[in-house]
């Protein structure tokens, strides 16, 4: 990890005064949520907004290392498919309603339901049955076992727990729900503003201290930047390094101690038909890249390089100074042009690759790759497409290169098995590797963390070696930006929230 150092305060530094209670926090929010219920989407703006709404039986601590008790007050792992939970006593919805067993069943069974239409219906596919013996007691019951069970139910992503009798009346959550979260939904604009205002009903006692969160759509990161800089928002997130540049050398604000390097970016190759069915012309497109100038280019440093697991994803993930030992990871230009001549691309190749404009970072790579990998005869022509187009690019397959960034996950299962398990309705490359799927059996089962570890690690090996998809770097979701009126407040390795509900704002 790269630390951003000697620039603005830094979080340490501005933790030097004692909570007090009031006011609304400003966000200015770079994209609108396409809808407030946490089972129907995975965009990344829907869950920066529900996990200040809503919570789980579990929760990650504050250094995303490890899951704690959030509304189970404590847990048992009965065997490796029996999972016991205990509800904490008198917690309460937003809309008044004492959560209950019924309610953790309700929310699973509604993820299952083929009528709810919620991506993570596959990720919970083995839960074969939920046991509530009584009103604070939850047994889940597994068809197989299954290792990264915990760190799901801590994600807010993944398993908000929602109230059954506010989703019989509302009958969709689109535009918010009751959660048992420390901030409640008092209104939704789209396109507009969100505006939440303090539980006082949360179970943690004391929390929070602010009276409101408003969090203000502004997709111009531009305007976001002159939003912190005129007082107007007191928090906000940005990409561009210049833009970065900017507000941390300004006095006033706060940065992260160290930028987690949690944003894979990953290159996605097709290889249902030619060019990039052939092994070897993926391998020779990945000797061609010199990653460490597209860490040094693009981002200015403030990156690092990466394999399919980021490396702030500890301990899965492969260090950046070991990501050239891979399989193919280090350039090598000599050698890409046999692979190439051998495959029989002498004269080289003519193929598409599809980026999207909304992160400028994005583009930038397509365009460093795009020199790189000429050097061997492979001539790109850059398509950039609106965000929805490329996502369909970049899930069909309708590209023979798209890119996208891939958000965190709380498990190296989650971004790994939906892009190269064969069975995945995604997989962009359309990967068919019986030895990969072997892989992701083995560590779906393995409950201890040093085999888990060597599975995910060989995992990235095959990944590498088979070049089945190329890693550029690794860079922070974002850069997020503070104005250092606002205390308590941590990011996360994650790109979450949550630690709002221990913050404050002096006066």
């Amino acid at each position: 990890m790269l630390a951003v150092a000697g620039l603005a305060t830094t979080a340490a530094q501005a933790q030097d005064s004692s909570p007090t209670r009031g006011g609304t926090l400003v966000i200015a929010q770079d994209s609108n949520p396409p809808t407030l219920d946490p089972q129907k989407s995975a965009a990344f703006a829907t869950t920066n907004v529900t996990e200040l709404i809503y919570t789980c039986l579990l929760r990650w601590n504050a250094g995303g290392t490890a899951v704690e008790p959030d509304l189970a007050e404590s847990y048992e792992i009965v065997d490796p498919k029996t999972y016991s939970f205990t509800l904490r006593e008198g917690v309460t919805f937003h809309n008044g309603e004492v959560l209950t067993s019924a309610d953790v069943r309700f929310t699973f069974e509604r993820i299952a339901s083929p009528d709810t239409g919620s991506p993570w219906k596959s990720i919970f596919a083995s839960i074969e049955s939920i046991e509530t013996p009584d009103d604070r007691k939850v047994i889940f019951h597994l068809s197989e076992p299954f290792a990264p069970f915990l760190n799901y139910l801590a994600t807010v992503k993944y398993s908000a727990i929602i109230n059954k009798k506010d989703v019989t009346e509302r009958g969709d959550l689109a535009a918010g729900g009751a959660g048992t979260g420390p901030f409640k939904l008092d209104s939704f604009k789209s396109n507009a503003s969100v505006l939440l205002s303090r539980h006082d009903g949360y179970y943690e006692k004391g929390l929070p201290y602010l009276d409101a969160i408003e969090l203000r759509i502004i997709t111009d990161e531009g305007s976001r930047a002159a939003a912190l800089r005129s007082g107007s928002a007191a928090m906000s997130w940005v990409i561009t390094p210049e833009v970065a540049d900017q507000l941390t050398q300004r006095s006033g604000f706060v940065t992260p101690d160290t930028p987690a390097m949690i944003r894979a970016l990953l290159i996605e190759l097709d290889q249902s038909k030619p060019p990039f069915d052939d092994v070897r012309v993926r391998r020779a497109f990945s000797m061609a890249i010199n990653r460490q100038q597209i860490v040094n280019v693009v981002w200015r440093g403030r990156a690092a390089q990466s394999a399919s697991i980021p490396p702030a994803q500890t301990p899965y993930g492969v260090s950046s100074q070991d990501v050239a030992a891979l399989p193919y990871n280090t350039e090598d230009l000599d050698a890409a042009r046999a692979l190439l001549a051998e495959a029989g691309y002498a004269d080289g190749l003519d193929t598409t690759f599809s980026v999207s404009p909304l992160t400028l970072s994005d583009v930038t790579v397509a365009q460093v790759v795009q020199q790189q990998v000429a050097r061997i005869g492979i001539r790109i022509k850059i398509e950039q497409k609106e965000w929805g187009a490329l996502l369909r690019d970049f899930q069909g397959t309708l590209a023979p290169i798209s890119m996208a960034g891939l958000a965190p996950a709380p498990d190296p299962e989650a971004n790994l098995r939906v892009r190269f398990h064969s069975a995945s309705s995604v997989n962009p490359g359309k990967t068919k590797d019986p030895e990969l799927d072997a892989l992701f059996a083995r560590g779906r089962a393995a409950n201890d963390e040093e085999e888990r570890v060597a599975v995910y690690r060989a995992m990235q090996e095959r990944i590498a070696d088979q070049a089945y998809a190329i890693f550029p770097a690794a860079s922070p979701m974002f850069l997020e930006v503070w104005s250092d009126k606002l205390k308590g407040y941590k990011s996360t390795p994650f790109g979450q929230r949550v630690l709002l509900r221990e913050s404050w704002l002096t006066r």
